[in-house]
């Protein structure tokens, strides 16, 4: 659970009373207060550290029947189309920054670090870098018109929404990683170190792509959708 710890209140789904499957589920709204709800520990990842991301446990909970979101079933539904678009838009929107962050961080260090012996920075000499920082704008540029794209549909709803749903984080989620991953590179050793930031970007872009959805779940949703096979 995301601010595991921290949030006051969280979302947690549970078999419907006649559910007979995983997707029969209904929606409560738990209390960080609640009798039976706990913590497994902290959370100590290598990315996102602001994320607070941990197990929590439910033991017997007792909910308020004010507090049930959805009715008895419909849980998975709103999963599905109410909260799955928000969430795959604001993942593949951290991305973007992300994104933007690295091919600025990288600039400045291809503007202000300099081979002294020449009297020029490392974009003036070497062309290769120019190049790849080149390639980050791109890929960045086109992620930021996929997302356009995106709050486009939702906006406006049509056959192809749900498609460009699946697809804005499973492409984020690359986008962000062959960007970052090309400003380590650009960057060099002192990218490893965590003065130009380019390391925390790296690694929250690994971290962000293997959220749920996956970019690998995605895309198996996305194979069935375009030959017609139910998602479950």
């Amino acid at each position: 659970m995301t601010s595991a710890g921290n949030a006051q209140s969280y979302v947690a789904s549970a078999l419907a009373p006649e559910g007979a499957g995983p997707t029969d589920s209904t929606l409560y709204l738990l209390t960080a207060h609640t009798r039976g709800f706990s913590v497994a520990g902290p959370w100590d990842g290598m990315g996102l550290r602001a994320n607070a991301s941990a197990p929590i446990t439910l033991d017997d909970c007792e909910v308020p029947s004010d507090l049930q979101l959805t009715e008895d079933g419909a849980g998975f539904p709103a999963m599905l189309n109410v909260i799955l678009p928000l969430f795959n838009l604001g993942a593949a929107s951290v991305a973007l920054g992300l994104c933007r962050a690295a091919v600025a961080g990288t600039a400045s260090h291809l503007k202000n670090a300099k081979f002294e012996h020449l009297g020029l920075s490392l974009g003036e000499a070497l062309p290769t870098l120019r190049a790849q920082l080149a390639a980050m704008q791109i890929d960045t540029d086109g992620l930021s018109a996929r997302i356009d794209d995106l709050v486009d549909h939702l906006e406006k709803p049509r056959e192809t929404t749900m498609l460009r749903v699946l697809e804005s984080k499973a492409a984020a989620g690359d986008v962000a990683i062959s960007v970052t991953s090309t400003a380590m590179r650009v960057c060099g050793g002192a990218a490893f170190s965590k003065h130009l930031n380019i390391e925390r970007l790296f690694r929250d872009a690994h971290a962000g792509a293997v959220m749920a959805p996956t970019g690998d779940v995605l895309r198996e949703f996305i194979g069935k959708s375009l030959l017609g096979i139910p998602l479950f």
